[in-house]
């Protein structure tokens, strides 16, 4: 006995954006979980941190000790955290570079910095997205 077809329910305009917006984040939502990866293996929480809490793109090259050619690839991992809520980006008022600050998020990625409550959890992300 062959069954029959059923119908399919036709979804509206708004539900059908919905889905799309749904099933592309969850399809992509990867590149935030690597690039946290990315910042905690170039440790750019704790450069940031060892740079005053705030910082450009070029000081983060400098800091990093990163060719040149890399501050593309830089900024558009940046951009993807600082989307993400990993890091803060502000306005220089006297330059066009953003200055990249440290968030809740990303102060708990800071390595290296005794502190009585403060507990880094770099192991933790390098585990989780390994």
């Amino acid at each position: 006995m062959a069954a029959q077809a059923r119908t399919l329910e036709v979804p509206t305009d708004a539900e059908l954006l919905q889905a799309q917006a749904d099933l592309w984040r969850h399809s992509l939502y990867y590149l935030t979980s690597m690039g946290l990866r990315c910042a905690v293996e170039l440790e750019i929480p704790t450069t940031i941190h060892h740079l005053g809490g705030v910082a450009s793109l070029p000081d983060l090259m400098s800091a990093l000790s990163l060719p040149s050619v890399k501050m593309p690839f830089l900024g558009r991992l940046m951009r993807v955290l600082v989307t993400s809520g990993v890091f803060a980006a502000d306005d220089a008022s006297e330059s066009s570079e953003e200055l990249y600050r440290l968030t809740p998020l990303s102060r708990v990625l800071v390595h290296g910095v005794v502190t009585d409550e403060h507990h880094s959890q770099k192991y933790f992300v390098l585990a989780v997205t390994s």
